[in-house]
């Protein structure tokens, strides 16, 4: 079954590039720019997200996991990653997968012009991608002023997640991280 026109997985990148603005949705469907608000946020599906053009990490990630497990045969992971400092738990979310005996970072929505890292990059293990994700998502971070320079190394967290359910608030959102898998590097 076709459910995406791009049958390339380069294509697909390009077309989330291009096609979605950062935003979310709340629980009456209403649209918002910028970070949400984990009480009203409301997880969109793949579909839902296609139709409005505007989503947060979470929303994103899960629109690429339904692509490589609709067009692909690869083996695919999502990795969380936050900062916890009881005062708003800043993350991003990504998408891992497999090919040839490499992994692949599938990055297409951070293009800030001081810390650019989104992209389809290579790695040979996965301690080396997560390790990349860090330290690039720690730069932007202080960047875009989520966290401080004096930031505290022990409060970056990683987890690896299963599909959540749609239409989760932030709150469960992050209750289902944190009754995923921990990552230590």
């Amino acid at each position: 079954m076709k459910k995406y026109n791009m049958s390339t997985i380069e294509e697909f990148f390009e077309y989330c590039q291009k096609e979605f603005n950062y935003g979310w949705i709340d629980q009456d469907g209403k649209k918002h720019e910028g970070v949400n608000d984990g009480e009203s946020y409301s997880l969109q599906s793949p579909k839902e997200l296609m139709y409005s053009k505007l989503g947060i990490c979470w929303d994103r990630t899960e629109l690429y996991r339904d692509y490589f497990k609709n067009m692909t045969n690869l083996r695919y992971e999502t990795y969380y990653l936050l900062y916890e400092d009881g005062k708003g738990c800043s993350s991003h979310t990504i998408l891992v997968y497999y090919k040839d005996n490499k992994l692949y970072w599938f990055e297409p929505m951070f293009q800030h012009k001081d810390c650019y890292y989104s992209g389809i990059r290579e790695y040979n293990n996965l301690n080396n991608l997560l390790t990349d994700f860090k330290v690039i998502w720690i730069k932007n971070a202080i960047i875009c002023g989520m966290i401080s320079k004096s930031f505290d190394e022990k409060n970056i967290l990683i987890y690896q997640y299963n599909k959540p359910k749609y239409h989760i608030n932030g709150y469960e959102m992050r209750e289902h991280i944190n009754n995923s898998k921990f990552i230590k590097l």
